[in-house]
């Protein structure tokens, strides 16, 4: 009797999902669903230096990425869709991790009660905070953040998305350790978006096992000034490795960034410091970029930039050294499709 139980337990799990996102009946004829092929090249020249050793110059990749998107109106205000995202080496060609779809790999069902994604994700706390911030190449290459962490176990990830209400949006989600990663905790986030006219402000939240970080952000749009920052508090997790460490201790990270645009000319500084660690001294790091975008389209710019990272002797941001610091000048182009 009890396995009869648990059996009809299970099978009346399909019929609660659909009544929760207002399934329609299959005899309602849904359209079609829709398929966009998209993507990002972005590739830039640069001439870097860790500190210390011979300055080197080549041909970089910053994140480039080809993707499939698709979605499915199945009516009654509900639709099914899926994300799968590939990064590759734009300057070799190859895949930039092993395994396929290795930045996103999503399968999402959304209705009155709000989205409900499955798959590999990026952290939506990231998109709340960092992100925004590194508006001069969106985070990505030499000069990507090297002071946020990220807290973050993207793989095996469930998530809700809350219905917009008011100008702000909310998700919680969940990356499942199946007993396969370490530590052996399911890794927790949280991220909210919030607008209201020119201001807009972001929270994002991680924990993974020792690692936790919070994350707050304010942005502000006036005329062609664009003015942002963030502030983190943190502690278990190792930047320059990006994995859980219990041994870092609680740190304080503070970045702001402006932006002024100029018809297609766009002028960008960005500064970020990372406070002691634990109050221990010399453990702070400081980075630094300026840059300058040339928009031929939405969709076209060449950039240029400076950026330059100073660790401490008792940090090692980026470089996975205590002390040792890196810079780099670049020349790049990106292009979306």
């Amino acid at each position: 009797m009890a396995g009869r139980t648990a059996l009809s337990s299970v099978l009346a799990l399909p019929a609660l999902a659909a009544a929760l996102f207002s399934l329609p009946s299959a005899a309602q004829q849904a359209p079609l669903g829709t398929l966009q092929i998209y993507g990002r090249l972005n590739t830039s020249v640069e001439r870097s230096r860790v500190q210390g050793r011979t300055a080197a110059t080549g041909l970089l990749n910053n994140e480039s990425f080809w993707g499939l998107r698709g979605q499915e109106d199945l009516g009654g205000g509900m639709q099914a869709g899926f994300i799968l995202e590939n990064g590759f080496e734009l300057d070799t060609g190859r895949p930039s991790e092993r395994a396929y779809f290795n930045r996103k790999s999503e399968v999402n069902l959304s209705g009155r009660l709000g989205m409900l994604r499955m798959g590999r994700l990026i952290s939506e706390a990231y998109y709340a905070t960092a992100d925004v911030v590194n508006m001069h190449n969106f985070d990505t290459g030499t000069s990507a953040d090297a002071l946020y962490a990220w807290v973050s176990n993207g793989g095996d990830h469930v998530s809700w998305r809350l219905p917009p209400w008011r100008g702000l949006t909310v998700e919680i989600g969940s990356s499942l350790h199946e007993k396969r990663e370490q530590p052996a905790h399911n890794a927790w986030d949280l991220a909210a978006h919030y607008e209201h006219g020119a201001l807009s402000l972001g929270l994002g939240y991680g924990r993974w096992g020792a690692a936790e970080q919070a994350t707050l952000r304010a942005t502000y749009v006036q005329g062609p000034w664009t003015l942002t920052g963030y502030h983190q508090t943190s502690t278990g997790w190792d930047n320059a490795s990006h994995q859980v460490d219990s041994s870092q201790r609680r740190r304080h990270l503070t970045r702001l960034a402006i932006q002024y645009a100029d018809g297609p000319s766009e002028y960008h500084a960005n500064l970020g410091h990372a406070g002691k660690a634990g109050g221990q001294a010399r453990t702070q790091a400081l980075q630094w970029t300026l840059a300058y975008n040339y928009h031929f389209s939405k969709r076209t710019k060449l950039y240029a930039l400076y950026t330059r990272l100073d660790n401490r002797a008792g940090a090692h941001y980026l470089t996975g050294e205590d002390g040792v610091g890196f810079s780099s000048v670049a020349l790049g182009m990106r292009h979306y499709f």
